[in-house]
C-alpha cells in the first residue's frame, strides 16, 4: 500500500518567519518590564515582611528596658559592640570586606535569632560591580533613626539612658531602607562611588530608596509604609539613590 503525501503542505517562507520572530520579540518587550515589576514589589513584599519583625524586636527590647533604646556603640578594650553585632579591636584594622563581625551579640538578636532571614532586603545590591562590602558577613541593610540611639558620637542631644516619649508611633519611623554612598574608601573612590549597606538614618540622609524610587520604612508600631525623598537624592551606578528621609518622621529630640 503505498501513502499519498498531500502537495499542498508547505514550509513557513522566509518572510513569514521573519515576521513570527518580530512578533515573539515585540510580546517579550512587552512583558519583560511587567515581569521586572512583578519581581520587583515580590521583593518590596519581603522587605516590608523584614522591617515588621524588626519593628516588632524593637518594642520587645524596649518593654525590656523600660523604654530606652539601644546605643549605637560602645567601646570597651575588646571591641565595639555595635547595636547591629559585635566587632573585636583586632578585626577594625582590617581592610573593607575583610573585618569581622558577631551577629549574635547585635541587641535586637535575642527577639528574633535569624539575622540572615530578617535583616537584609532582598533589593539591595549585594555582590554587584558598585558594591562595597565592610564586613566579611552581611550585616544590615535596615537604618534606625541616629538621633534616637545612645551614646551617639558628638550629639549632645540624646544622653545615656535617655527615654524617650513617642506620641505618635504610628508617624515615627523605626526603621528604612538604608545606604551609604562611600567615596572616600577602597575600592571606592571620589571618581569610583560605591553604595555599602548602613546601619541609622539621619535626617540629612542614608535613606535608600531602592523600591520604585521609594523606600520601605517600618514605623513604631510596627507597621509598614513607603517614603518618598524629601528633597530628592544622590543618584549614581546602578540606579543607586540615598538621600534624606521625609522630615515629618523623623522624631524631634529637644
Amino acid at each position: 500500500m503505498h501513502t499519498q503525501h498531500s502537495h499542498n503542505a508547505r514550509a513557513f517562507t522566509l518572510l513569514e518567519l521573519l515576521v513570527v520572530i518580530s512578533i515573539i520579540a515585540v510580546l517579550v518587550g512587552l512583558l519583560l518590564p511587567a515581569l521586572g515589576k512583578v519581581r520587583d514589589e515580590a521583593r518590596s513584599a519581603v522587605c516590608g515582611g523584614n522591617l515588621h519583625q524588626m519593628a516588632m524586636a524593637l518594642q520587645m527590647y524596649t518593654d525590656d528596658y523600660k523604654d530606652a533604646f539601644f546605643p549605637e556603640c560602645e567601646t570597651t578594650a575588646a571591641g565595639k559592640s555595635w547595636w547591629f553585632g559585635f566587632e573585636t579591636t583586632a578585626s577594625a584594622g582590617r581592610a573593607e570586606g575583610e573585618r569581622e563581625l558577631d551577629r549574635t551579640r547585635a541587641k535586637l538578636y535575642p527577639y528574633y535569632q535569624t539575622p540572615d532571614s530578617i535583616e537584609v532586603c532582598p533589593s539591595f545590591p549585594i555582590g554587584e560591580g558598585y558594591y562595597k562590602p565592610k564586613y566579611q558577613t552581611n550585616w544590615t541593610t535596615y537604618g534606625f533613626p541616629q538621633r534616637l540611639m545612645k551614646f551617639v558620637a558628638n550629639n549632645p542631644l540624646v544622653q545615656p539612658n535617655r527615654r524617650l516619649d513617642i506620641t505618635t508611633p504610628s508617624d515615627t519611623l523605626a526603621f528604612a531602607d538604608s545606604a551609604q554612598v562611600n567615596r572616600f574608601q577602597a575600592p571606592a573612590s571620589p571618581g569610583n562611588p560605591m553604595i555599602e549597606q548602613w546601619h541609622y538614618v539621619a535626617a540629612s540622609g542614608f535613606v535608600y530608596y531602592n523600591h520604585d524610587n521609594t523606600a520601605d520604612a517600618a514605623m513604631m508600631d510596627g507597621h509598614v509604609r513607603r517614603l518618598e525623598p524629601e528633597f530628592g537624592y544622590y543618584t549614581g551606578r546602578g540606579g543607586m539613590r540615598v538621600g534624606r528621609p521625609p522630615s515629618d518622621v523623623i522624631v524631634q529630640v529637644d
